[in-house]
Parts: C-alpha cells; structure tokens; sequence
C-alpha cells in the first residue's frame, strides 16, 4: 500500500509539473517559410491550387511511400480537398478553404485525432519571378502545449516547408511552359451592344460570381431567341484594391435594341484601344493587365472604363479542357 501511495503522489506530481509548465508554456506555433521561383505568380498558384500535383512535390508524400489519397470531385480551387492515409503519417484532410488566385490560396489540415492546422500560401510579383510565402498557423490545447518547451517544432516544420518549397520550385520551373505571350496591339475597337448583368463583387468572389452568372445569360439568349453576335465577355469599370470589390458586367453581344428581362443594355462607342490575345489559365491574365497599364504609362495614353475581357474559347473544333490553350482578349478602351 505505501508503494502504490508513493506511485500515486508520483503522478500527481508529474500532473502538477504538466500543468504548471502548460500554463507558462506557448499554445500556439505560427511560422513561415519563403523562397522565389523564376515564374509568374498565375502559374506558380495554378500548379499548388491543383492537389493531385501535390503528389510530386509535397515533401511528406516524396518521403512517406505508405501515403494513399482520395480527392474531391472538384480537384482545384476552393472546396477542393483530398484526405490521406498512411502507416508513418497518420490520417486526415487538406481542404483549400479559400482561393484568391493568383495572390494567396488558404487551406485547413485536419489531422485525424490530432487538432487542426490552418496552412496559408502567399504569391508575390518581383523582379525575377515570384516570391512564394508558406505558413502555418497552428493552436496546441492545455496541457499538451506544455510540449512546446521541449521540442522545437517550428523548426521541424520550416525544415518540411523549405523542403517543399525547393521540390515545388523544381515542379514550376521544369515542367510548366514559359510566361504567356504579351504582345500588344492598337486595334479599332467595333461599337458594340452588351446584354449584361452589372454588379458589384468581393475580389474573393468573382470568380465563383462569373461560374454562375454566364451560364444563365447564355440560358437566357436561348430562351428568348436572342443571337449572340459576339464572345461572352467582361467588362471592368474599377478594381478597387483598397476595398477589395469590382465594379464589374459580365454579359454577351447582341443586335443593338434586343432586350431580356433581368439584363441591362450597355452600348460601347467604336474608337481606338489596345489589345492583348491571352492564351493560358484565366488566373495568369493579371501580367496581361499589367502590361497593359504599363504600355499606357510609357506612350502618354488615358483608358476609357471599361476594361474587356472576351473569352475565345478553344482554337479548335472541339470543346478545349486544357486551361494552358483557353484564349482571352483583353482590351483597353483609349481615350481621344
């Protein structure tokens, strides 16, 4: 009996050591990892956006062989998960909760039995390339922080991060093709009537905005015998940084006088503009704007709201899959 009263206070004490070291220890680890690859930020996003590419460069499946994964239907994008199994690695889900392409794309690890970690991606335009930030943010809960004074877990983690980042830097640059071609071109702009739904949108939800829109204006020509005397297109009166929201119509070209309920006529005057033949994942068009916006600067032009974006299609007869041949016109209406 003494011994198991000597056992017992023994634990008790390790209990009391737990707590008190719980209780000044940190519970949370957030940290970061960063490196630069010599591609766009759009083609840098599009390859991590896209989980079954993770396969090749995530430096715990380049390591663990055992790992097995299942994805979503959806494979790219917000929504877009895939859950994995493994005898080193335990078992979970990385879900991509979030995408602003081609600036940031977050994601929510949940390890099975072992908490969650939010996993956030960062791309940023520079000189050579794009610098590419990797975070993780992650809470431990008392008492178990109390491990935190005796491992050095951020550093194992920057050391998976740097790891992966160098195998995705390797992906991007040996695999994916060069930057699009940017070539600009003055053209005469033809007068052009719109049957347009105008609104104004969260940066963060023009994409999901555009997804569900347009196949409803379509549906709509349809319904009502309307032709379409034109390519679906965009049109961008303001990108408005500070708040976040676009000014924006998406919307098609018809007859000048046809009507559709629900939808708002918008007639563009014929007159001088810009243009750039895009070809490559809609997410790379910002380099097509910004060179653009820097041809303008350079020969002492003045654009003329909206900005268009008319979406070609594929280049041949049959429906195009493959987002590295989708072609968008982007022109920039000038001013007289």
């Amino acid at each position: 009996m003494k011994i198991l009263k000597t056992l017992g206070l023994v634990v008790l004490g390790l209990l009391a050591i737990i707590i008190v070291l719980g209780l000044i220890a940190p519970n949370q680890i957030v940290t970061s990892s960063t490196t630069t690859i010599n591609a766009d930020p759009a083609t840098v996003y599009q390859v991590v956006s896209e989980l079954p590419t993770w396969e090749r460069w995530s430096p715990w499946q380049r390591r663990d062989a055992t790992i097995k994964t299942e994805y979503s239907e959806t494979k790219a994008g917000a929504g877009a998960y895939y859950t994995w199994t493994s005898e080193n690695s335990g078992a979970g889900q990385l879900t991509i909760t979030d995408a602003w392409g081609p600036d940031s794309l977050h994601t929510l690890i949940e390890f099975d039995g072992q908490g969650n970690t939010n996993s956030n991606w960062y791309f940023k335009s520079v000189d050579k390339g794009t610098e590419v930030t990797w975070t993780f943010d992650s809470k431990f809960p008392f008492p178990f922080n109390a491990m935190l004074l005796f491992q050095d877990f951020a550093g194992m983690i920057n050391k998976d991060y740097e790891e992966g980042l160098a195998f995705l830097k390797e992906e991007v640059e040996s695999i994916l093709p060069a930057g699009p071609d940017l070539t600009i071109m003055e053209v005469d702009f033809p007068a052009t009537y719109y049957l347009v739904k105008r609104a104004t949108i969260s940066m963060k939800d023009v994409e999901q905005h555009f997804q569900e829109t347009m196949p409803a204006i379509g549906m709509a020509f349809s319904q009502n015998n309307i032709e379409m005397t034109g390519t679906p297109s965009g049109l961008f009166y303001t990108w408005d940084q500070e708040k976040q929201t676009s000014d924006l119509a998406i919307g098609i070209p018809a007859t000048k006088g046809a009507t559709i309920d629900g939808l708002t006529a918008i007639e563009i005057p014929a007159g001088r503009a810009l243009q750039i033949n895009y070809v490559g994942p809609y997410a790379g068009t910002g380099a097509a704007h910004e060179a653009l916006e820097a041809y303008m600067v350079a020969n002492s032009l003045k654009f003329k709201a909206p900005a268009i974006e008319r979406y070609m299609g594929d280049p041949g007869p049959d429906t195009e899959t493959d987002p590295n041949k989708w072609m968008t016109q982007i022109v920039y209406l000038l001013e007289d």
